[in-house]
């Protein structure tokens, strides 16, 4: 399992959880990665696993990365990160992997 703490700029008024929600909801479609199985959690549509997220004080997002195999936990982590910098890398700081 990994675990992502996002960091939102100073400057971010809105909270990071409400922007990734935001952009959940504008992308849902047949074109999407990430599918809302539940609030906060997803799953995507190729890896098998599930990200469940939150956030915590200070507007920091938590995400922990969850797969069924060990082998695919790159490719989750690699899809997730990439959806974050897409949707809101205007809003973030700093993105912080933690090995568990």
């Amino acid at each position: 399992m990994k675990i992502l703490q996002v960091v939102p700029k100073t400057t971010t008024k809105a909270k990071l959880k409400t922007l990734l929600k935001a952009a959940e909801r504008s992308a849902r479609g047949p074109h999407t990665t990430f599918q809302r199985e539940s609030e906060g959690r997803w799953k995507h549509v190729k890896y098998p696993g599930w990200i469940h997220w939150d956030d915590t004080h200070g507007n920091i997002l938590v995400a922990e990365i969850h797969t069924h195999s060990k082998d695919h936990e790159w490719q989750m982590l690699q899809a997730f990160i990439g959806y974050l910098d897409r949707h809101m890398g205007s809003q973030i700081e700093s993105i912080s992997i933690l090995y568990r």
